[in-house]
């Protein structure tokens, strides 16, 4: 299960999806005053200071990304069900691109709110690279549905 490059692939691809979850995928540092806020799961909060009350929530990010993990741990293991599994990861490239849109309609959002500039982190592109690599793993799956189709024709 785990041995094949596909199963290896939408392992790196939840551990990227995990990492957008814990870490925040921009800053934006407000003009006016110059204080620092970092936007991630939890929403908008100032860098410094006590643990306010998020001045921006970002919930359907959140629900995207729960989603794209539990995707790609459910792929993984479905390795007996090909079909299924392809279904499953064009889902996921459609559910991670989406990600990433919704990821920059947030930070240009949360940017317009408090009159800032905003510097986006490496966990940004996290999801684009996690489609790319969702991708692969839907071609290896691919091969082998052909091999195995192409062994049960010669039988």
């Amino acid at each position: 299960m785990i041995q094949r490059i596909q199963s290896l692939y939408l392992l790196v691809v939840a551990i990227l999806v995990a990492f957008v979850g814990v870490y925040p995928f921009a800053e934006i540092l407000r003009t006016s005053d110059l204080s620092l806020y970092s936007l991630g799961i939890k929403g908008l909060l100032p860098v410094e200071g006590s643990a306010q009350e998020p001045l921006f929530t970002v919930t359907p990010v959140v629900i995207l990304v729960a989603v794209s993990f539990v995707l790609a741990l459910v792929a993984i293991f479905l390795y007996k069900k090909r079909m299924l599994q392809i279904r499953l990861c064009v889902f996921s490239i459609v559910l991670l691109v989406g990600l990433q849109g919704l990821m920059y309609y947030y930070v240009t959002a949360a940017t317009s709110t408090i009159e800032g500039e905003s510097s986006f982190g490496i966990v940004f592109i996290f999801p684009i690279v996690s489609a790319v690599l969702t991708f692969l793993a839907l071609r290896a799956i691919a091969k082998d549905e052909a091999l195995v189709r192409s062994l049960d024709r010669l039988r």
